[in-house]
């Protein structure tokens, strides 16, 4: 009984019956919150407020998570739902289990309230939020959200666990092994530019990968950004002036007709906003604990 409750399709017509097409934004900003528009907003402000470690961890768990998904999704292989009055708001390829968003959304969100960085009653509605949205826009079953809360809490458990062992071993790596790890990526994407496909999720991420790796090696040796102690005033006229200009760059590519390479160019820039151009800004602007400078790391 409860097999067939998470995996009938007429609990996601009656989500779409509930809520009209006008709810159609509301939960397209929702699913950003599990996707790479989520991914930057908390690197944003994770970096800005408090550095560059906690900020790497959340990259850290992003790519555990969306590999993980990527793997179980490749062999279960579920088709998403069918049925003549779902209304599909978006075309989805991958495995419908589990989804990939929840999951994201639960990993990345839920290490922060774990470290009692973000308020819990908030990581509790992004989760929500991104759930009801995959089956309001008629791509995932019942059974793929709690699955992809599921996996996404187990994945936060284990690297949480993980994450000194890991912390002690990047520490001790060179600038060098960051240069040469970055460039392996750096050109994995480009090989991967010809297979991308159709789907903007991917070229979202390509572009958001690539910004990291150039502006995150970039700033690492010129810059050094450290968030300075500021008052809460001073500290939301820097959020204000960072996240303005970085919602404004996530924005754009919803006015633009499917054309995926330069969507993929304004997420690479909203990257390197993320973690170059902002820094330096607020290195300028005396908000950061490091003065600017241009002195070399090794």
């Amino acid at each position: 009984m409860l097999g067939n409750l998470l995996w009938r399709t007429d609990l996601i017509v009656r989500i779409q019956e509930a809520f009209s097409s006008s709810w159609y934004w509301v939960f397209e900003l929702f699913s950003y919150l599990g996707d790479t528009q989520g991914v930057l907003l908390l690197a944003a402000l994770t970096f800005w407020i408090s550095g560059r470690r906690l900020t790497y961890s959340l990259v850290g768990i992003v790519v555990f998570s969306m590999t993980i998904d990527l793997v179980i999704g490749t062999l279960i292989g579920l088709p998403r739902p069918e049925d003549p009055q779902i209304i599909v708001w978006k075309d989805e390829f991958t495995s419908s289990f589990p989804s990939g968003h929840t999951a994201l959304a639960t990993s990345m969100w839920g290490m922060l309230a774990t470290l009692n960085w973000m308020p819990k009653v908030i990581t509790a509605i992004a989760v929500a939020g991104v759930m009801l949205s995959r089956l309001y826009f008629g791509v995932h079953y019942l059974g793929d959200v709690i699955g992809g809360v599921l996996i996404g809490a187990v994945l936060t458990v284990a690297y949480l666990r993980a994450l000194p062992t890991l912390d002690a071993f990047f520490a001790a790596r060179s600038f060098k092994f960051f240069q040469f790890a970055g460039g392996l990526i750096f050109v994995a994407v480009l090989v991967a530019i010809p297979f991308a496909g159709d789907s903007a999720r991917v070229w979202h991420v390509m572009g958001t990968v690539a910004g990291f790796i150039v502006g995150g090696l970039i700033e690492y040796r010129y810059i050094r950004f450290s968030p300075a102690p500021i008052s809460r005033t001073g500290q939301a006229f820097k959020l204000l002036i960072g996240l303005g200009v970085l919602i404004l760059l996530l924005l754009v590519p919803l006015l633009l007709d499917d054309q995926l390479v330069l969507e993929a160019l304004l997420f690479f820039v909203a990257a390197l906003w993320t973690l170059l151009f902002a820094p330096i800004l607020f290195a300028w602007m005396r908000l950061s604990a490091t003065p600017l400078t241009s002195r070399r790391v090794r």
